[in-house]
């Protein structure tokens, strides 16, 4: 009939509520509240989403309120086992491992890092120690110990350090110490995901830094007296914070998506798509950073 107004149907915002959970989590992790490796257990509640978009297809035509409410409280459900199932593991057989690699006529080194779920700092070794590469962790048991490659060719090294029987996100209440000789130029690669990361590399001669990571909390300290150093960050669902070293140029291009970006226009006036110190083009030691953030923070000071 002409006078009969068509049903409405109710419509819920799933990636809304998502996000919103997103942002509750990511709040209460940079508070401190929870841990930054509680990702390694939260992601396996993936198919949750699945369930979620189905629920949601089915239920459309109900009031979106108590839909919203149901999907909620299951992301809530999800957050409260992923905490309890993490919180026995991180005092569960935790054992202290070391390595280290002599210094023994290097002159360059490329290093590639690949760890998740847990917290590593990298820093330098003082000067005058004869290693290159030092580095002490805490891992859960016997099995999860540190898997060092180490190549030397033509005075230029190859490591690759990562953790033995480390699953992809299942690395919980591991911790690494790695410091790196100042004496040699270095190249760094790192791939990392629900992790707690510092590096200070404002003692290194770090010419270049890839940094590949997800879900986590990662602070970085820029080289101060390397010369020319290209830093590469690429980020989902991550807290990014990178401080550059007073009398360090810089020259800043960030791209991000559902992300909050504090970039300091004071040393690093806009101009056009980026960032850049008025010295740049003459300055000794500068810094050409790229960083590509999709949701999570990304501060630069």
């Amino acid at each position: 009939m002409s006078g009969e107004k068509p049903q409405r149907v109710l419509g819920v915002s799933i990636w809304g509520i998502f996000l919103l959970f997103l942002g509750v989590v990511f709040l209460l992790q940079t508070l401190g509240v929870l841990r930054w490796g509680l990702w390694g257990t939260l992601w396996q509640f993936w198919p949750v989403l699945i369930i979620i978009i189905g629920l949601g297809i089915l239920l459309r035509r109900y009031n979106a309120w108590l839909v919203s409410l149901l999907v909620l409280a299951i992301f809530g459900t999800c957050l409260g086992i992923a905490i309890w199932q993490y919180s026995p593991s991180l005092s569960s057989g935790i054992v202290t491992r070391g390595y280290s690699e002599p210094l023994d006529g290097l002159e360059r080194a490329q290093i590639e890092i690949d760890f998740s779920a847990g917290s590593v700092t990298i820093g330098s070794l003082p000067l005058g120690s004869p290693n290159f590469v030092e580095v002490d962790s805490k891992v859960r048991n016997n099995r999860d110990t540190i898997n060092a490659d180490f190549h030397q060719q033509d005075g230029e090294g190859e490591l690759y350090l990562s953790t033995v029987n480390q699953r992809s996100w299942g690395g919980d209440g591991i911790g690494w110490e790695v410091r790196f000789t100042k004496s040699i130029p270095l190249v760094i690669n790192i791939k990392s995901a629900a992790s707690s990361m510092e590096l200070d590399l404002s003692g290194l001669q770090a010419t270049k830094l890839r940094l590949d990571v997800d879900a986590g909390n990662y602070i970085v300290t820029t080289p101060s007296k390397a010369g020319t150093s290209n830093i590469e960050i690429e980020a989902n669902a991550a807290n990014i914070e990178v401080t550059i070293p007073d009398g360090v140029a810089a020259k800043i291009q960030v791209d991000t998506n559902l992300s909050v970006l504090d970039v300091d226009e004071n040393r690093f006036p806009q101009q056009g798509g980026y960032y850049m110190s008025q010295d740049f083009v003459s300055a000794e030691n500068r810094v050409e950073l790229e960083i590509d953030c999709d949701v999570g923070r990304v501060q630069v000071k």
